[in-house]
């Protein structure tokens, strides 16, 4: 009868344990490749976003390959590869890293996509210009100016590349500093704004 007891028990336990692997499999393939909630950083996106505020992020692949001027999106500065696995991959670590390790890289950037390939993009006494003509933006914080890029203005965004900023133009890390930002780095596109509830807003 102990053994029958202890025997079930082992199968028990080993069904549970198989069962917790794939539903955190599951959630990390969900979360690297479906949608993720994510928690504003840093104070790039100012006065769109501000740190602590949390978005939802689709990430579905036709959204990522195909971003419009516009569109808000995360991306992955060090990425080098897109396919199902290594963005799966990507999000274990992050977790690791974040909530066992206490090791904080700030590899995830929210940003504003500019040009999109084929764009010239130009910066001059404190404005943007795209394809020549100077860029209303009621979004923006502060000027837009060069801010140590290594990038020569003008310039024309290439194939399968895109140029990006923060909408606090001058604090923020971007593509005049990262260069440009190529498909494979897009994690997804912000829709919407969870929190806090006052600030509720699809984009």
């Amino acid at each position: 009868m102990k053994k029958k007891r202890k025997k079930t028990f082992k199968s028990s336990f080993i069904e549970w344990s198989l069962s917790l692997g794939l539903a955190i499999v599951i959630a990390l393939f969900i979360r690297g490749n479906v949608f993720a909630v994510s928690q504003v950083k840093e104070h790039s996106m100012e006065n769109t976003f501000f740190e602590g505020q949390r978005v939802i992020e689709l990430k579905i692949n036709p959204f990522r390959l195909n971003p419009k001027r516009g569109d808000v999106i995360i991306l992955h500065k060090k990425k080098e590869k897109d396919d199902i696995f290594t963005n799966t991959i990507i999000e274990a670590e992050e977790i690791i890293n974040n909530f066992f390790l206490k090791k904080i890289e700030k590899n995830h950037l929210i940003k504003r996509v500019i040009g999109v390939p084929g764009d010239v993009i130009d910066i001059k006494n404190g404005y943007l210009y795209l394809n020549g003509v100077k860029k209303k933006e009621m979004y923006i914080k502060g000027k837009t100016y060069e801010n140590d890029s290594f990038i020569d203005f003008p310039v024309k965004v290439p194939k399968n590349s895109y140029f990006v900023m923060g909408d606090n133009r001058e604090v923020s890390l971007d593509s005049r500093q990262l260069g440009f930002i190529l498909n494979k780095q897009i994690e997804g596109k912000v829709i919407y704004r969870i929190w806090p509830i006052n600030k509720l807003k699809p984009f």
